[in-house]
């Protein structure tokens, strides 16, 4: 651990997101001389999002998909502060937690993932599980099925939001109490648009629905959730449904704080940055992942832009302290998408390419055990 001086250059990152897992990685190979650097972030364990479902499905372990956060900074030389951050004051350039006195910093960069959008939906905030935080999500869904372990009445499981997340998810826990518990349970998708994964290629979501329909799981089209009570979710259209387990899945919400501080938003509370990833309205402020609104093209919220944000995020970084030229992060215009499907099986979703096959499953797997072999020690 580098000893703090008040000499060294400042540079403090909020959260641990996929680009900054990607940063400490990099400085842990090539430590930065007269820059101490403070990683803040509420948990100790960061979780891989590609190996969520997996999680959930009983094929992998914790230690399998989650980054040792302390363990990562300890061998880059960078202060780890477990914490939650309030707000930042971009004047005198310092940061507020929940626990700590304030931090200085030189430099700032905001890596904090998003959450599902709940807050238009009555009753959300009280009742259901977001899927973001992850980590509260799992220890919901293992108290849910501990409790439930020896339970001989029906269960009704729901999953509202029809993309990728909501569909993986929902796979996932069906998978798990399938093969792993002897929960009876029946299975509803909530979705809003007209069909399933709205994104991805005809072939992919025709695949998903035959899924879903030799499961015997319902899905409900073109239906937005307007409240939700201790048992029911109330529909737009008037009618509702039962729920024993309410999963919240859809479209990704920004935390309040960054726009409350005065860093310049889009219209969903998302940090609004340039090419370089820089904020727009606070130079001396960086954002990643899926808390950035990347201005010079819309990005969906997926985890591979993040990872390959890290690399870009930390040169400009370092070209900022130096006073160099800054480098555009360059978005590709398609990535491949690897849905799973409950059991060791996956689909390979590309533009209008379709692939599926346990070999899909077996593939994801190898590239996303190799992505975490990065951060083993």
């Amino acid at each position: 651990m580098k000893v703090f001086s008040p000499h060294n250059k400042q540079l403090c990152l909020v959260g641990g997101g996929h680009s900054h897992v990607t940063v400490i990685r990099q400085l842990a190979a090539k430590p930065l001389a007269g820059i101490h650097v403070t990683l803040v972030s509420p948990d100790i364990f960061t979780p891989y999002s590609g190996m969520l479902p997996g999680l959930i499905a009983g094929h992998y372990s914790h230690r399998d998909c989650h980054i040792d956060l302390q363990r990562l900074c300890r061998s880059a030389g960078i202060q780890f502060i477990r914490d939650i951050v309030q707000r930042i004051n971009p004047g005198p350039r310092e940061l507020y937690c929940a626990q700590h006195p304030p931090i200085k910093y030189d430099l700032l960069s905001i890596n904090i993932g998003s959450q599902p959008a709940i807050d238009n939906i009555l009753g959300a905030n009280t009742f259901g599980h977001t899927i973001k935080p992850v980590n509260n999500f799992l220890h919901h869904w293992q108290q849910w099925l501990e409790f439930h372990a020896k339970s001989k009445q029906k269960q009704h499981i729901v999953v509202v939001g029809g993309g990728a997340a909501g569909v993986e998810v929902l796979l996932a826990m069906h998978y798990r109490l399938q093969s792993t518990t002897s929960i009876n349970a029946a299975f509803t998708l909530i979705c809003s648009d007209n069909t399933i994964l709205p994104s991805h290629n005809p072939a992919v979501q025709e695949f998903f629905s035959r899924h879903f329909l030799s499961l015997n799981i319902r899905i409900i089209k073109n239906s937005f959730v307007k409240s939700i009570d201790s048992q029911q979710l109330h529909l737009m259209n008037d009618s509702s449904v039962n729920y024993d387990f309410t999963v919240w899945a859809i479209h990704a919400g920004a935390q309040t704080w960054p726009a409350m501080s005065g860093l310049k938003c889009d219209d969903h509370g998302f940090i609004e940055v340039d090419q370089f990833l820089r904020s727009t309205s606070h130079p001396g402020i960086f954002a990643a992942g899926d808390t950035a609104a990347f201005t010079s093209r819309n990005l969906p919220k997926a985890g591979v832009y993040a990872v390959r944000q890290g690399p870009v995020l930390l040169n400009n970084i370092l070209a900022e302290f130096k006073q160099q030229p800054l480098v555009p992060f360059k978005p590709q215009q398609r990535f491949l998408s690897l849905l799973t499907t409950g059991g060791r099986h996956a689909v390979a979703s590309r533009g209008s390419i379709f692939f599926q096959g346990k070999w899909v499953w077996y593939w994801k797997n190898h590239i996303d055990q190799n992505f975490m072999n990065r951060f083993k020690p």
